[in-house]
């Protein structure tokens, strides 16, 4: 059947992709100018605190405080055999100019990062890689409340990573040591939250086990807190534009439907694969995020990860099948169990970092102090899988370039063999056809391009969370501009697509006129088949 895209004059189709052009600019313009960075930082000094009871719970803060501040860490005498008469605390966010700032639901999630800052001493030697044991208690406060809430209580240990040079091996230099991943809560819905965090460690223990948590430890100078969450002004530009684009592309998934609905034949592999990927993008455009701003849902950035993740697994799958559909010899390539070869690397890429989320996310509702990278099974599992996702994706984008470039050869193969013998107003006609099919195929290899460049600032962007100054990441307004302008891309180009290869009005059942030129290209190159011009030409290149 004639899809839209090869019966539109040329003159509807460069005004139709005008329009598009310009929104894609404009997705790109509310990136740069009015979206602040993706997300911000903000540093806690912890302040260390004498507690007279350590035995007995109770919030320790400095406003109002109660807090007997230990001025001296290193000359201080610790009055509990545990040491546990030692609270460091962070209270979350600053007062600045006298106002006390807050916490919005806008800001969607909050990752906590603790950065260690150890004395080199020569009479203690310290391991580079140390064993650390923290009892936590992190406590939250809405405005109106007058006594800290406890949000979670929990005893965790970390591996503090720390270095330093021969040349540096002076007393008063200070080891270049790692951030430690303290928690991430998934949704942020309370304006204010107090960290209070003891290092047990008992001389007796140490004694026994030298390599025993917190043993090993050097002179602690001070412990900085690193507060990460996302922009409140980035939020608010991300679900404007989600919901403006949403019913665009409900109704676009609907047109599309009723239009290949209407055939009087099966539907083609493409033709639902096209529909699958309209949907999976109305999934992802659907601003379910509205819900944290009106309720607390710890369960947004695990959900947000797996509707992005279908999204991206359906995209990679159509654009195999749309390459493979013009390369395999008529009558093959028509249904899924046909392509199982190549999308067996996306089935894996997939697959493993869906099982790394629902761990790390799933588990982080329930405890937002547990991670996959505190111990060495678990980190060597998640590099695991990280890396198996990731060569399985980087083979895909290689496989996915050979198959454009088996398509481009095809069609240059074809055009010698039989266009030329045409006459002149079907060559015209043809030419058109492949003209359009390249400048789809251009689009859709940046499309890829762009989407992997996507992923790839995504995952730079965690790791600088984890960096030694995670507050100079490379999350900028410019990194906004890309998110945003391929968000609008990834619509564009969805809506492009159900737009253009819908079956044209023309040729429905109820239709009594066929165009002639068209059944006269689809008479010469392939006898008495239904496909489309361009598909005909191009389908038969293994013959």
């Amino acid at each position: 059947m004639g899809a839209v895209i090869e019966e539109l004059s040329n003159r509807k189709l460069f005004t139709i992709l005008s329009i598009l052009g310009i929104v894609q600019i404009i997705f790109f313009l509310a990136g740069a100018i009015y979206s602040p960075e993706p997300s911000t930082s903000m540093d806690f000094l912890m302040t260390p605190c004498e507690d007279s009871t350590p035995d007995i719970p109770k919030w320790i803060q400095i406003r109002p405080s109660n807090c007997k501040v230990i001025h001296e860490l290193h000359n201080y005498v610790s009055k509990s055999p545990s040491r546990r008469d030692i609270v460091f605390q962070a209270q979350m966010p600053h007062i600045r100019n006298g106002v006390q700032l807050e916490y919005s639901k806008w800001f969607q999630f909050l990752i906590g990062i603790l950065d260690i800052n150890i004395e080199y001493d020569p009479n203690i030697i310290m391991d580079e890689e140390i064993l650390m044991e923290f009892e936590v208690r992190l406590g939250y406060k809405n405005k109106d409340d007058k006594e800290w809430k406890e949000y979670y209580n929990i005893n965790i240990t970390r591996k503090l990573h720390c270095t330093i040079s021969e040349e540096r091996k002076i007393k008063g230099n200070f080891y270049d040591c790692q951030p430690i991943d303290l928690f991430e809560l998934s949704s942020n819905p309370y304006p204010y939250y107090l960290l209070n965090i003891k290092l047990p460690v008992t001389d007796e223990t140490c004694k026994k086990n030298p390599k025993a948590p917190n043993c090993g430890l050097g002179l602690i100078d001070e412990i900085k807190f690193i507060s990460i969450h996302q922009n409140g002004g980035f939020t608010y530009i991300w679900l404007l534009l989600k919901t403006l684009v949403t019913p665009f592309i409900f109704y676009g998934n609907y047109w599309y439907w009723k239009r290949i609905s209407d055939l009087n034949r099966p539907k083609y592999l493409v033709e639902k694969s096209i529909q699958a990927l309209g949907i999976t993008t109305l999934i992802l455009d659907i601003p379910f995020e509205w819900i944290t701003i009106l309720t607390r849902w710890p369960i947004i950035l695990l959900f947000n990860d797996i509707r992005q993740g279908i999204f991206y697994s359906i995209l990679f799958s159509f654009w195999l099948i749309f390459a493979g559909e013009h390369l395999v010899e008529a009558g093959y390539g028509n249904t899924l169990k046909d392509y199982w070869k190549n999308l067996t690397l996306i089935g894996i890429s997939s697959f493993g970092f869906l099982f790394y989320d629902t761990i790390e996310r799933g588990i982080q509702m329930i405890n937002p102090f547990f991670t996959l990278w505190s111990s060495d099974f678990g980190t060597s599992v998640a590099t695991t899988i990280l890396q198996l996702s990731c060569l399985s994706l980087l083979l895909y984008i290689i496989f996915l370039i050979y198959k454009v470039v088996l398509v481009w050869n095809c069609i240059r193969r074809k055009r010698e063999a039989q266009l030329y013998q045409s006459n002149p107003l079907r060559r015209i006609k043809v030419e058109n056809v492949i003209f359009r099919f390249k400048f789809l195929m251009i689009f859709t290899v940046i499309c890829a391009i762009l989407t992997v460049l996507t992923y790839a600032f995504k995952q730079i962007g965690e790791m600088q969370y984890h960096d030694s100054d995670p507050s100079s990441g490379f999350l900028t307004s410019w990194t906004s501009a890309f998110f945003i302008g391929t968000f609008g891309m990834w619509n564009i180009y969805v809506m492009l697509l159900l737009a253009m290869y819908a079956p044209s009005h023309k040729y429905f059942k109820e239709a009594t006129i066929l165009m002639s030129d068209i059944k006269d290209n689809v008479d010469f190159l392939s006898g008495n088949n239904e496909g489309a011009a361009m598909t005909t030409l191009l389908k038969p290149c293994t013959d």
